[in-house]
């Protein structure tokens, strides 16, 4: 049986200060064996997408930035355009969303950690 992560809210800002704005999907693995995951991503205004399957190590982190398609499973995740990522996998793993927006001097850090559904 498959579980599920929802996060609806997911954004690249176009701009940046000095440092690049970024989303980043963080996945803790504490078991003694590899996990794998994919990640789909949807918009309002295109079809949806998957990503290839993303193997995450036992017993550790990985912060997948969505601007990066080698850690985001081949994914081009567009700036300046909303959209929603389901994270599916059969392991038990542990998610958090962390979006970092640098468009202005005072840096905005918005986090989630979803909740899983089978």
């Amino acid at each position: 049986m498959s579980t599920r992560w929802y996060l609806p809210d997911c954004y690249l800002p176009e701009l940046s200060t000095v440092h690049a704005s970024h989303g980043s999907l963080c996945v803790l693995n504490d078991a003694d064996a590899e996990a794998v995951l994919i990640i789909e991503v949807y918009f309002a205004d295109r079809e949806s997408a998957a990503s290839s399957p993303i193997r995450i190590g036992p017993r550790s982190c990985h912060h997948l930035r969505s601007a990066d398609p080698a850690q985001f499973g081949g994914l081009q995740i567009p700036v300046g355009v909303p959209y929603g990522i389901v994270v599916r996998s059969d392991d038990e793993i542990h998610l958090q969303y962390s979006r970092l927006d640098t468009t202005a001097p005072a840096y905005a850090l918005m986090t989630a950690i979803p909740v899983p559904r089978q």
